[in-house]
């Protein structure tokens, strides 16, 4: 049957960027525009082409099945998709969407947007020429007044909100409860009032699976300040803590757990045909869901696969076996790179032999890299497979603003809050990059003995509640004590090194508050490690733990002992701080090698220096 195009066309008053935020997170634009709930298969491969099965019933009614192919986009200038329906009344949709500056002149003096939205339906029949008009239509021009809503609904409330489709059912008692709870814990009352109007206003698929430093980068709030008000929802029950397992390629969530013991050290991704091993570094996320007993959120899919839900990749394009296509590609800062879905071949990004024309022949690209500018620009691709391939173009960098397990589980406030979250005894995760520290008490024998054991003891949980304060201050966790000595991790090498100063700098003010004469040994460095459960408690093991001992025991006492590799790599954050500085060639025990080490003593700092810290 004869093909029905239908184009719509508006100008609004917001920025391009802003504009493509919203119409590209599909998921929310076709819950909040009224389409149905859609049941999706995992990916298929049929007739040489990519594509997931998949369900819905049209207002509840009509059962409606079809293929949904990969989108195709250019971020911030267009997306499209293709829908080839197996029942219902339409045979084929494709629904595209087009971004341009409008004319208009915004009050900061950028332009406006003029948005384009073309939709061609082909009937199955002749009911699909009823209704398409009646409702096909009708959905379109629900999705093309989205912007309407956002720009109405930002108007009342005055916070950079998205528009829903109806105002959720709150328990507001236990709210409110809730909440003077949290304010008595986290010392920041907007970003409590904040969160609890978020998880007041916003729609299902917003409360679910939130990440904390996006929110807190859209609220323009410090990222450690709101991750620990979400533990601290968390332990009060407000929200539920989450951990998502992440396709290193496609950078989707492929399984959630709400426990650390259900983690395996292997997940499979359906879209890239592959299987590969879990790391606390990238691969393992938490995200954060409002609590069921404040709020009932619906954690339905209405859009699986739009560009939202692969922010990395700035462009995606589909071509058929034996078509030559032209691949835009916009602006972009750092590393890029071009892959190929499913098949995972990579071209990275440098200079090319042949410039702007690329060639996949079925198993390899007929060169190692491509010629990519920051600036955007354009490739020829040649598709001399006998299937279709899909071509991104990607940011390699991973995802900043991801809450990784690395870094949640070297927070002294997660252990405290929740201390039973370990790995199943089973299960060995690696960690590409963690900082290790040791301490020890020098002369803790002769403590005991002049002291007595009640005497030293008192000296010595004094100094461990001591150690814990500084290692929490610079977002690190103490992982373990033995005997007179504390294992602490860190997420980030210029934390430890900062904890580390702060412990040595402060050590003598200590001693004149406690009346003791401690003098604190400390050796730290970084590198891989793996994750285990040690006990019911979350440890680490390998050579990175052992070395970081071992340096450690070179300690002379006040001081601090590392690797010149790990101080040439972190000495532009210590300015803030005087030491004398030595170097010295040292053997360490278990090791074959000669060990370059610094040795930093006589620290202090004479400028105050505000801290970041998690209380």
């Amino acid at each position: 049957m004869k093909e029905k195009l239908y184009v719509f066309k508006r100008d609004y008053p917001i920025p391009r960027q802003k504009a493509w935020d919203l119409l590209a997170d599909t998921e929310h634009l076709n819950r909040v525009s009224g389409l149905f709930p859609v049941d999706f298969s995992d990916s298929a491969f049929e007739d040489q082409k990519l594509f997931r099965y998949a369900k819905a019933k049209a207002f509840g009614l009509v059962p409606l099945k079809w293929r949904e192919h990969p989108f195709e986009w250019v971020k911030e200038e267009v997306y499209s998709v293709e829908r080839r329906y197996e029942s219902g009344p339409i045979r084929l949709l494709l629904w595209e969407v087009a971004l341009e500056d409008s004319e208009t002149r915004l009050a900061d003096g950028s332009y406006g947007t003029r948005v384009t939205g073309t939709a061609r339906f082909t009937p199955a029949n002749v009911l699909g020429h009823a209704a398409i008009p009646l409702a096909g239509l009708k959905s379109i021009k629900e999705i093309m007044k989205y912007l309407d809503k956002y720009i109405e609904s930002n108007h009342h409330s005055g916070y950079d909100t998205m528009p829903v489709k109806s105002p959720p059912e709150i328990d507001q008692g236990r709210m409110n409860k809730i909440a003077d709870k949290l304010l008595s814990l986290h010392p920041y009352p907007e970003q409590v009032k904040q969160l609890c109007y978020h998880l007041q206003s916003a729609g299902d698929d917003e409360v679910l699976h939130m990440k904390p430093y996006v929110i807190a980068d859209k609220w323009q709030f410090p990222r450690k300040e709101m991750l620990t008000l979400f533990l601290y929802a968390v332990k009060e029950s407000l929200l539920m803590q989450e951990w998502h397992l992440m396709c290193p390629n496609c950078r989707v969530s492929k399984t959630t757990v709400s426990s650390m013991k259900e983690i395996k050290d292997q997940v499979h991704c359906d879209l890239c045909g592959v299987n590969y091993e879990m790391s606390f570094d990238q691969y393992i996320e938490m995200q954060f869901s409002v609590h069921p007993s404040v709020r009932k959120a619906t954690d339905q899919t209405f859009c699986l696969t739009g560009p939202a839900k692969s922010s990395h990749v700035l462009a995606q394009r589909r071509i058929s076996p034996g078509a030559q296509v032209k691949l835009q590609y916009p602006p972009a800062e750092g590393r890029t790179r071009v892959r190929l879905l499913k098949h995972n071949k990579v071209m990275e990004q440098g200079q090319s032999d042949n410039s702007q024309s690329y060639t996949f022949d079925g198993e390899h690209w007929n060169s190692p890299t491509a010629a990519l500018s920051s600036s955007g620009g354009s490739l020829m691709i040649m598709n001399r497979s006998d299937e279709e391939i899909i071509v991104v173009y990607e940011k390699t960098d991973w995802n900043g603003q991801a809450v990784t397990a690395a870094e949640i589980t070297s927070l002294q406030l997660f252990r405290d809050l929740f201390s039973s979250e370990v790995l199943s005894p089973d299960q060995q995760i690696g960690v590409q990059s963690m900082t290790v520290l040791f301490s020890d008490l020098k002369a803790s024998t002769a403590l005991y003995e002049k002291e007595g054991d009640a005497g030293a003891y008192h000296q010595v949980s004094e100094h461990f509640r001591y150690l814990k304060k500084h290692i929490k201050a610079h977002s690190g966790t103490v992982v373990k004590t033995i005997g007179d000595a504390v294992m602490a991790v860190f997420y980030r090498e210029e934390d430890a090194c900062l904890a580390a100063l702060d412990i040595q700098d402060g050590i003598d003010q200590f001693n004149l508050e406690q009346q003791v004469q401690l003098s604190i040994k400390l050796g730290l460095t970084s590198g891989p490690v793996i994750a285990v459960n040690a006990n019911d408690l979350l440890d680490y093991f390998g050579r990175t733990v052992n070395l970081a001992a071992r340096i450690q025991q070179k300690s002379h006492g006040n001081d601090i002992l590392m690797l010149s590799n790990d101080f040439d790599r972190v000495k532009s954050n210590l300015n803030s701080y005087q030491f004398d500085l030595t170097s010295e060639t040292a053997e360490l025990a278990g090791t074959v090698h000669m060990h370059q080490l610094i040795r930093l003593s006589r620290i202090t700092k004479p400028a105050k220096r505000e801290k970041e810290e998690i209380s």
